[in-house]
């Protein structure tokens, strides 16, 4: 296997402490005036940390100017994360300063799950063999309890860590569907809390894709960034979307529809199905049509 292959990334995203009121971040015991300043001072601490990395079976192949530039540390880094056992350590005190029920889990998770793959979340960017996020949070809350630990380590787009936040905020629909079927299969309701979670993938796409569905953004400043970029792209190639119509007057175009073309068996003038068969008026497709050239009858 090379070594690129084996290339490891964790992306942690429940570690970050906001502090409304006087705006400071709190990281891993340590206090930032801001994301950028939190984001530098990890930045510094993994450049130092790169030669024991380097020493790691399955470090990256790639210049670490750009290691350094893809990681968020500590939360996401390009690499084996060194910051993993200091994540776990916080979790685990945590855990222990609430109050945690004797939890055991009596009879597996054994129900047929059948979940839609039309959610935002979901659609927000594909990827082969990915899992809706509410299946997944269907085994999180029978097997673990709030403040457990969650290891992913074929995390693909990270579709487990979405599921292990919202299972503190689930949105009404999920929670009310998951609630009905508690009651039905265990007779009981599930117990709704944050699952932390660990999320780690041989493809560097596949965990940065995951990093970022696991990362808070300020929806403000994503939309009005969007909106920027939609912008700039529509004044450089919305003319390829353009045709011209009427008096040479101009339009958008929707969509575009591409037809199957034949040829007649009995003369070999061509027939344009979508011209020839479509029954525009009624919405139909002709069982039998004629040909426009030499009127032969001809079947579907």
């Amino acid at each position: 296997m090379e070594n690129q292959d084996l290339f490891h990334n964790n992306s942690e995203d429940t570690g970050l402490n906001e502090n409304k009121g006087s705006q400071q971040i709190i990281c891993l015991g340590k206090i930032f005036n801001s994301e950028e300043e939190r984001r530098d001072y990890f930045r510094n601490q993994l450049q130092h940390k790169l030669p024991e990395l380097k020493k790691l079976e399955g470090f990256p192949i790639g210049e670490d100017e750009d290691i350094i530039n893809l990681s968020d540390p500590p939360y996401y880094t390009a690499c084996p994360n060194p910051w993993l056992n200091d994540f776990i350590a916080e979790w685990e005190l945590e855990k222990k300063s609430e109050i945690i029920c004797d939890f055991k889990v009596k009879e597996p998770y054994a129900n047929d799950i059948s979940v839609g793959k039309n959610n935002p979340i979901y659609n927000a960017h594909g990827y082969h063999t990915k899992v809706p996020h509410p299946a997944i949070m269907r085994y999180i809350l029978h097997y673990t309890q709030p403040g457990d630990i969650v290891l992913d380590g074929f995390a693909g787009t990270g579709m487990t860590g979405v599921a292990g936040l919202l299972c503190e905020n689930p949105d009404s629909e999920t929670k009310f569907i998951i609630e009905t079927e508690w009651r039905e299969m265990f007779n009981s309701s599930p117990r709704w809390g944050l699952r932390h979670t660990i999320l780690e993938d041989l493809s560097p796409i596949a965990s940065f894709i995951g990093y970022n569905y696991n990362t808070p953004v300020n929806l403000i400043e994503f939309d009005n960034y969007v909106k920027r970029v939609i912008a700039e792209v529509e004044k450089e190639y919305g003319w390829i979307y353009e045709t011209n119509y009427g008096n040479n007057l101009k339009a958008k175009i929707n969509y575009t529809i591409w037809s199957d073309v034949f040829a007649c068996p009995q003369c070999g003038n061509e027939i344009v199905y979508w011209e020839t068969v479509v029954d525009k008026t009624n919405g139909l497709v002709r069982e039998d049509f004629k040909c426009n050239s030499c009127k032969k009858n001809l079947s579907r």
